[in-house]
């Protein structure tokens, strides 16, 4: 509080002090909330170097033809890039598709980068669904670049900006699932903004399901560092423990156990299983695998039986891998360690002991009898 009289500095200090220590046993609970913005992570992200040059992209990183058919793929090339070495190729018969999963809520942000060759000919589309190989696909975003008119046009609102050509275009779709919404920027302008389930199709869902690169015919689009990022509303695997078990009797039935736990955004769902484990022995898995567990859930255990192997003075190591099934990239792993005793065979010592059955104690232990 700033005092308007004028007042000796003496007071004026003595006044703050006596009010700093009143204040709070005045009974006012004054608190400052805010809310910090959710953070954003690159869900997803293509940049095609990691594949060989002129090779098909139907079955890597997730890409497929259309509804799965490899006639519909398109190839890497290294005639252009925005990182080099490799784009991938959208021409003639190429459709080609990657699905996604777990985009359904909050705010997303899609960007390709596209370089449309200044001797382009026909109609090539960019499409991103809201589902996609259900039985049911419907569109959001369907864009048209068109050479005769020199024109990329948002298809069914009308909405058109000049093509660029001969160089690296930026074009950026960002979605509010919240509001049910998407602004579509092409070379850094705003092309069109409107309704994400009534874009294109109608009566669509609140859900990315896949994007659709789509030559129609036409000659080459480039197309490479694709992304997709949102605020952190997915899962998050993460596994603790190991599973320890030394010195077991060939055949003996062992027990441990682990915890998974998800630690993605609040309120996300981790659907998960046990996809690989160790060929040795014979494992069970209690629960194997599981839908809807949250971060508000905490630590699931994961109990664990093992047959031990029959095969004596050897150690068996390995892993359990436990996955995502919404995102195979997010698993863990449990390490595992088994080991047998040594087998003795000693038929002197072993009939002196069935005669003296009472005796020699400690070699009885020693020998496992």
């Amino acid at each position: 509080m700033k005092n308007i009289f004028r007042k000796s500095w003496i007071i004026g200090i003595i006044f703050l002090f006596f009010a700093a220590s009143v204040v709070p046993t005045m009974g006012t609970d004054i608190q400052e909330t805010y809310e910090q913005p959710l953070a954003t992570t690159i869900f997803w992200e293509e940049n095609f170097d990691s594949y060989d040059d002129g090779s098909s992209m139907h079955g890597q990183g997730g890409w497929e033809g259309w509804q799965n058919d490899p006639t519909w793929t398109a190839c890497v090339t290294s005639d252009q890039s925005h990182s080099s070495p490799h784009s991938v190729d959208i021409v003639g018969d190429s459709d080609l598709v990657h699905q996604f999963t777990g985009v359904s809520s909050g705010e997303w942000t899609f960007t390709t980068w596209l370089y449309i060759p200044n001797d382009f000919t026909g109609l090539s589309y960019f499409i991103l669904l809201n589902s996609y190989g259900t039985g049911t696909d419907n569109w959001s975003t369907q864009i048209r670049f068109d050479a005769d008119q020199g024109l990329v046009e948002s298809e069914f609102d009308g909405e058109q900006l000049p093509l660029v050509t001969d160089e690296w275009v930026e074009l950026r779709v960002e979605i509010d699932f919240n509001t049910d919404w998407q602004m579509i920027y092409y070379d850094g302008d705003l092309l069109t903004e409107k309704s994400w389930t009534e874009g294109v199709s109608g009566s669509g869902s609140l859900n990315l399901g896949a994007v659709d690169l789509f030559a129609n015919a036409a000659t080459t689009v480039y197309y490479d560092d694709i992304s997709l990022e949102g605020e952190a509303t997915s899962a998050d695997l993460e596994c603790e423990g190991d599973l320890n078990w030394p010195d077991i009797e060939t055949g003996s039935t062992q027990t441990g156990s682990f915890t998974i736990e998800n630690i993605g955004a609040a309120g996300s769902e981790l659907n998960w299983e046990i996809s690989d484990y160790p060929s040795w022995g014979t494992w069970t898995f209690t629960p194997s695998s599981g839908t809807g567990l949250t971060p508000e859930d905490g630590p699931l255990t994961i109990d664990v039986e093992v047959v031990a192997p029959s095969e004596t003075e050897t150690e068996f190591t390995g892993s359990v891998r436990i996955v995502n099934t919404d995102n195979t990239e997010d698993y863990c792993t449990i390490d595992a360690f088994l080991s047998t005793p040594l087998s003795y065979n000693a038929p002197f010592l072993e009939r002196l002991i069935e005669r003296f059955p009472n005796a020699f104690p400690i070699l009885r232990n020693l020998l496992g009898l």
